[in-house]
């Protein structure tokens, strides 16, 4: 049931990563573009993960950077929550 659930949270994790990334890459790729099906929905799934960061380091960087930062930020934070949850469910069991 561990094993599962560890694996379970693993590509969850993984999976919003992917879609970060992804929509970095459709950003570069296709900037100010008509929006289409796949491109929505990886922009639908990800602004919630992406605004409040984009909002906080914008806050504590003082003005709105040229670079958007926030998906390098969002990508280490899931990597350190994936593995903080991990750690924890792995010490219960």
């Amino acid at each position: 049931m561990t094993n599962i659930l560890i694996r379970t949270i693993d590509w969850l994790f993984q999976l919003a990563s992917l879609l970060i990334v992804a929509r970095v890459f459709v950003s570069w790729i296709f900037p100010g573009r008509e929006p289409n099906p796949i491109s929505d929905f990886i922009y639908r799934t990800t602004e919630p993960i992406l605004a409040p960061i984009r909002h906080h380091v914008t806050r504590l960087m003082g003005y709105k950077m040229p670079l958007d930062i926030s998906p390098m930020v969002a990508i280490l934070l899931l990597l350190a929550t994936r593995y903080f949850l991990v750690s924890f469910i792995d010490a219960l069991i």
